[in-house]
């Protein structure tokens, strides 16, 4: 299992324990507004995947990363429109950014991954 998929189990296993306990409204909270957010309106869901893929880049977060690179390919993006979507994020967040695409990268390699096998 590569550490993309180990962030992604140890997030479900994370919201899977809240779900169950006493945050459990926060969390249902959380999902309701996502799922609105999420939804194709003006942008499509794609759309609104890759623009979550380069905000998740410029705030550095690897989990975030690894699951929206995971669902920018589900709703099929490209590895060049996701990368194109990361540099946008280093126009604004420079170097920081550009340091991170490696997880980007990885994050797709390891999806494409287990889609052929």
């Amino acid at each position: 299992m590569t550490s993309v998929e180990q962030f992604l189990d140890e997030m479900a296993g994370c919201n899977k324990e809240l779900a169950a306990g006493p945050m459990a409204e926060y969390l249902k909270a959380w999902r309701g507004f996502t799922s609105v957010a999420h939804k194709a309106d003006a942008l499509s869901r794609k759309e609104k995947e890759l623009i979550a893929v380069s905000i998740s880049l410029v705030k550095r977060c690897e989990r975030c990363i690894a699951y929206h690179v995971r669902s920018a390919l589900a709703l099929q993006a490209t590895r060049q429109e996701i990368l194109e979507a990361c540099f946008v994020a280093v126009i604004m967040e420079g170097g920081p950014a550009l340091a991170h695409i490696g997880v980007v990268m990885d994050a797709i390699e390891a999806f494409e991954r287990s889609k052929r096998t």
